[in-house]
This record gives structure tokens, C-alpha cells and sequence, in this order.
């Protein structure tokens, strides 16, 4: 597939795609996250509109928590049904990479046109029609501007996939993507009936008792490297269980930590890997030189080979960017923009001295 120069394309041309001729198949990444099935339930929702035929896919498993959302029980799952044609159109949506498609690439022929929705920033526009917005909340947030765009609807369905997209991906606005629009937008969706109150109890409360007693075991792993800058959990493959990835969390709260990991072997040498950043250090460059990506602040990568052999790898690029950084332990590690924000000296903020501002 040779892809087209590196632009976005306008509203008209996305629209002329969408509603035009072909086979249409609509993917996310794999390990999906709110972002990625909020998205494509929503452009599902906004295709049914339009009256446009169209298939929703994922190569994996959805997590269940997500199943209370319109549209859910729609979304094929590739790793169990697999589409081994070749499309006339395809939609991919909040995936930084074409590799991050998985099996859903076999669907790819010399015809095949793409379209790549995403605010991922990973200096590649791989469709023939892009449109990526990195400072975009999330992808759901794209997709809220093409509805006013297209003079789509929003109902429920749409309201709810894009409510998701963007609760998730900001973290219930705790994350730094978190904006003023982002706020607002999640605003209008409530107004289009979306219950925030059962979002969040299915997605972050109503966890299976086999989910929390893997956190248990992983947390039981967590250690400190490089004086407390870098925290890892794992969890072995006996223990796995899907939709983990959030613990990860776990060990980048921890005081004077900058970067975290969490190391997931979903089968005998075979990883996930699941990192986060709270400094300045970019972990979608670390992720990438391991063939996965991400946000800047948060990516991950799948590893084939020994457990020792990945801490081995992952220790040494975590070492060199906290090197390459001048990181020291102790040190708070909040962006100066943020601490501006807050009234506060941003070198207080980065080097702990110093004083808030009157």
C-alpha cells in the first residue's frame, strides 16, 4: 500500500469516502482501550445514518466492562472469526501504526483505499486519507467534529461511544490531555443522554473478582530501579487475565517514580508490555524501537523472547532516557506549563526548591 503525502485531508474528501462506494471495513487497535471501541461504535452509529454499509472489527477480545455500550455485541472479533478477504475501504481509528491493526492488515489488497482517523503522534500519515489531530483529546473527539461536519445526528449511540472515547483516554480528565473542549463536549454528550454515573460504574467498578486477585499477584512483584526513578510490576502467564493493562497505574503513583511498566506474559515469551510516564521523557519512543507506540505519555509494545532478556532490553533504554534527561531521584516531575498553571515556580516544580508563588 503506498500512502499519500503526509496531510490531512478535508471534511469533504472524508465524507465523499465514507458515503462513496466499496466494501467498508472499520478496525481499531489491538488491546483495545474506551478510545479505540468508543470510536468505532461511534462511527458506526454515524454510518448507520448515512445508511452506509459497513463492518466493525477488532483483532481481540473486548473487554467485557465495555459490553453495556449500544452497539457492543456488533464488533467482530478478528483473533476468533478472522476476515482473510481483501476490502474495497478501510477505516482505522485511533491505531498510531498499521502494525497495531493486527490480522485486520490481511484485508489489505492493492485496491484497498485507507483512511486513517487518529491523535496519536507518530510522524506517519500510512493512509491514502488522513485525518490526524494530535492535540485532540482523544480520537472519539475527532469523530465529535465530523458528526457537526457531516450534519450527523448525535443520538444515543453515537453519544455514548464518543462519551467513552474521551472519558477514558483522558483519564477521567486526570491525564494532561485534558482540556477545557474535552470538558465540554463530554458535557454536550450527558446533555444527549448519556448517564456518566453508569459509565463509570461499569468501567472502573464493576470488575471481576479474578481481575483484582491478578492485581494482587502483580503487585506483590513491584520493585524500584535507578533510585526510585523507574517502578516495574509483572504478572507470569499463569496468571494472566485480559484487560490488565491498568495496572500499570499502580506503580507510576508512587512518589518520586518517573517512569512505570507493567510486564504482562499473555503466553510463554510472549509480553505486553504496558508503559507510563510522569517527566518529560516520551515513552512512545521507547515503545517504538520495540515495534509498538502510543501516546507520549503512555505506550506499549508486545515482546517475543525471555523475561530476562526483555528487563534486560526495557532497563537499558529506561536507564539512557533518564540519562539522556538528567533525571535525579527526588526530583518532582511535572511539566513547567502545568506548574505555571498551578501559581507555581516551575524550577520548585522540576529540581524541589524554591517556593509557590504569592
Amino acid at each position: 500500500m503506498k500512502p499519500r503525502a503526509q496531510m490531512n485531508n478535508n471534511h469533504q474528501e472524508i465524507f465523499d469516502f465514507l458515503t462513496g462506494e466499496g466494501e467498508m471495513l472499520i478496525v481499531s487497535h489491538f488491546f483495545p482501550d474506551g478510545d479505540a471501541i468508543g470510536s468505532v461504535l461511534a462511527l458506526g452509529g454515524m454510518l448507520d445514518q448515512l445508511n452506509v454499509k459497513h463492518t466493525l472489527a477488532i483483532d481481540d477480545i473486548c473487554p467485557e466492562k465495555y459490553s453495556f455500550m449500544p452497539g457492543y455485541e456488533k464488533i467482530r472479533n478478528l483473533r476468533k472469526d478472522p476476515m482473510a478477504r481483501k476490502v474495497e475501504k478501510l477505516v482505522i481509528l485511533d491505531a498510531g501504526a498499521l502494525p497495531r491493526i493486527g490480522s485486520a492488515q490481511q484485508c489489505i489488497g492493492d485496491e484497498t483505499r485507507v483512511l486513517n482517523i487518529d491523535h496519536h503522534f507518530t510522524g506517519e500519515y500510512y493512509g491514502h486519507l488522513n485525518l490526524v489531530k494530535v492535540e485532540a483529546a482523544a480520537t472519539a473527539e475527532i469523530l465529535y467534529d465530523l458528526c457537526a461536519e457531516m450534519d450527523i445526528e448525535i443520538n444515543i449511540s453515537i453519544a455514548y461511544g464518543l462519551y467513552v472515547g474521551l472519558i477514558t483516554d483522558t483519564g477521567r480528565f486526570r491525564f494532561a490531555n485534558s482540556s477545557q473542549r474535552a470538558m465540554y463536549i463530554c458535557s454536550e454528550l450527558i446533555g444527549k443522554g448519556v448517564d456518566p454515573g453508569w459509565v463509570t460504574e461499569n468501567i472502573y467498578f464493576n470488575l471481576p473478582f479474578e481481575l483484582i486477585q491478578a492485581l494482587a499477584r502483580a503487585l506483590f512483584t513491584i520493585d524500584l530501579h535507578f533510585g526510585g526513578l523507574v517502578c516495574l510490576l509483572r504478572l507470569d502467564h499463569g496468571h494472566y487475565i485480559e484487560d490488565s493493562e491498568w495496572f500499570v497505574g499502580y506503580a507510576s503513583s508512587i512518589k518520586g517514580v518517573a517512569l512505570s511498566a507493567f510486564i504482562c506474559e499473555m503466553e510463554n515469551n510472549v509480553f505486553k508490555v504496558s508503559l507510563r510516564s510522569r517527566c518529560p521523557i516520551a515513552v512512545s519512543d521507547i515503545a517504538r524501537k520495540f515495534g509498538g507506540g502510543g501516546h507520549l505519555k503512555a505506550a506499549g509494545f508486545r515482546f517475543r523472547g525471555s523475561r530476562d532478556d526483555l528487563l534486560k532490553k526495557l532497563l537499558g533504554e529506561l536507564e539512557q532516557a533518564i540519562q539522556t534527561h538528567e533525571l535525579r531521584p527526588g526530583d518532582f516531575f511535572v511539566e513547567p506549563s502545568t506548574a505555571e498553571t498551578l501559581g507555581i515556580h516551575a524550577d520548585w516544580m522540576l529540581n524541589g526548591t524554591g517556593s509557590s508563588k504569592d
